[in-house]
């Protein structure tokens, strides 16, 4: 499964690898005698899988500890927690034995729910404070654009429940074949599994369609947004800031000289997370004379246009509270606005009981710092102005404003989620409903040090453009950074690790409602919702035969005694 994940050889996954990837452990689970051998063979998978595609983790800040060892830890168990439902049906083996009408369902039930439980396993630890929605299945399937489309409808749930259920699929049939069992005569055994596979089969055509439809479908852009997005390729960690900020501005001045050359001018800059240490509103004074040489402020100024820069923001200064943020910056070089990051890192961003002090002192001697970040709490979009000559479905028209009735310049509601936010379809559902037209990610992986860390994260992100049919822009510090329609193609990116600019005339779609945008995760609610009637009607059936079984040895006791009964019961 880590070869199947992007990695350092297939740099988007491979997909190929993803639909066989789970053979080995459905093979593996279905000769477990027991709840505990299937926890520690599912808590082992979890384990295994995590340290070989998220080794990564170890770089961040010296707290590989955290990162690395409390995340791999954490993926385990839940998998191995989760994993405890994948031996349920083996427990009920004598069910399908003993009623030769139910015995049909016996290898169907046990392919559909070993689909059905790892389904909840991936929706488990992508979910919550310990939330990872790195190492699923989904992630390997990007290369396969066709199937990828169906997400608008299921999310990526929807992937990971057809790549799944044909691993099941395969590897249910090497346990058939070679347990030397009625298989090979013909018996239900066999119908019921080509009935398992006809139905697999019927779901991947019918997907493949949708697919084929939506990726060849034309999407016209109702406007764009010109914008030059900035990749510095520093460790922020490491970086002096006023050097950043210096970078940061030559770069963006290489992209106004390429628009220059169009005779164009941007309507946006965006600059990548972290850049601006000092926390807004306040550093506004601060940004006037910083860098001396070219103050921050000075800069916009002369440059007249909006900025996007990842900086902090200071939420409540008496509780220490302050936000991972996205920071606009007016025309005017004047503080406008922020978007504080949704979700946080756990252990990295968010730790728990730092408001300890012995927790906060022993952070601080390992990691440089002792609080962390504090949860934003509001969906905010930026409404950036943008030339008329950016119209494109009907061509430049006069907006008036309703109060002043003057003339007005169209806009693009832009959207921030903020590096780990874009790995997450409910925040960015969010955003959507809210009115979102572009998703503009700003990110910084450069502690990473490694090409499948930009990758892995640039995949996960990039679904979100199919979910919702929006343009997604990634601005990053080291990679991915690029531009992805809403059918999954990458219309525009730079190199990683690299220093460079995007200068591009980003497209803008109509904004309009797709299935997963209105119902959310409803696949894997009605998964959860499928198992639960699953085990209320195996454990009616298993009562029923229980009384059965009693009732059959009492009358065989009653015969040998011969015993005539007073009352029947």
């Amino acid at each position: 499964m880590a070869l199947a994940i992007p990695n350092e050889f297939y740099h988007y996954g491979n997909p190929f690898l993803g639909i066989i990837c789970l053979v080995p452990l459905y093979i593996a689970l279905s000769n477990a005698k027991s709840y505990r051998r299937t926890f520690l063979l599912c808590f082992l998978h979890g384990a295994v899988t995590h340290l070989l595609s998220s080794y990564w983790l170890s770089n961040f800040q010296g707290m590989a500890a955290f990162t690395l060892g409390a995340s791999t830890f954490g993926t385990a168990m839940i998998e191995g927690l989760t994993g405890l439902l994948f031996h349920y049906p083996y427990t009920k083996n004598s069910i399908f034995k003993e009623n030769l009408k139910l015995s049909i369902f016996e290898v169907p039930l046990r392919i559909f729910w070993f689909t059905f439980i790892y389904v909840i396993y991936e929706w488990c630890k992508s979910t919550g404070f310990l939330a990872y929605p790195w190492g699923t299945v989904s992630m390997t399937a990007w290369n396969f654009h066709l199937l990828t489309q169906i997400v608008d409808i299921t999310g990526p749930y929807g992937l990971t429940f057809i790549f799944v259920f044909i691993s099941a699929l395969l590897g249910e049939g090497f346990v058939l074949v070679t347990s030397g069992n009625s298989y090979l005569r013909k018996d239900f055994r066999h119908y019921s599994f080509l009935s398992s596979a006809r139905f697999i089969l019927a779901v991947y055509v019918l997907s493949m369609l949708y697919g084929t439809w939506q990726y060849s479908k034309k999407r016209t852009p109702v406007k764009t947004i010109d914008t030059v997005m900035v990749q510095q390729n520093m460790q922020t960690f490491r970086a002096n800031e006023e050097d950043e900020i210096l970078l940061s501005e030559k770069l963006t001045d290489q992209g106004f000289s390429e628009f220059n050359v169009m005779n164009k001018k941007p309507d946006l800059v965006v600059w990548s997370e972290g850049v601006l240490n000092k926390y807004f509103p306040d550093s506004q004074y601060y940004y006037e004379i910083i860098p001396e040489s070219k103050p921050l402020m000075t800069y916009i100024k002369q440059k007249k246009v909006p900025f996007i820069i990842g900086g902090s923001l200071t939420i409540n200064r008496e509780k220490h509270k302050f936000g991972n943020a996205a920071i606009l910056i007016s025309p005017k070089g004047k503080y406008t606005g922020a978007y504080v990051k949704l979700h946080l890192v756990p252990f990295a961003e968010a730790i728990p009981f730092v408001e300890y002090e012995f927790v906060r002192n022993f952070i601080k001697k390992i990691a440089g710092f002792s609080y962390g970040w504090t949860q934003g709490s509001r969906y905010v979009l930026f409404d950036i102005p943008i030339k008329e000559s950016n119209l494109l479905d009907s061509g430049p028209v006069e907006l008036i404003s309703p109060v002043n009735s003057k003339k007005t310049n169209p806009t693009v509601k832009v959207s921030v989620p903020i590096c780990y936010d874009d790995a997450f379809g409910h925040v960015c559902r969010g955003l959507f409903l809210a009115g979102s037209e572009l998703f503009m990610n700003i990110t910084n992986d450069s502690w990473s040090q490694k090409e499948s860390a930009e990758y892995q994260h640039f995949v996960i992100a990039a679904y979100r453009a199919i979910e919702f049919r929006t343009t997604l822009a990634r601005c990053t510090n080291a990679g991915v950074t690029a531009v992805v329609d809403p059918s999954g193609r990458i219309l525009q990116s730079l190199p990683l690790f690299t220093e460079g600019y995007l200068a591009c005339s980003i497209p803008v779609y109509e904004h309009k409602m797709t299935f997963y945008a209105r119902y959310g995760e409803w696949l894997p609610y009605s998964i959860m919702i499928l198992v639960l009637i699953i085990i209320i009607s195996l454990e009616k059936f298993s009562s029923e035969n229980k009384i059965t079984e009693i009732s059959t040895e009492l009358l065989k006791k009653r015969r040998r005694r011969k015993i005539k009964p007073v009352e029947e019961v």
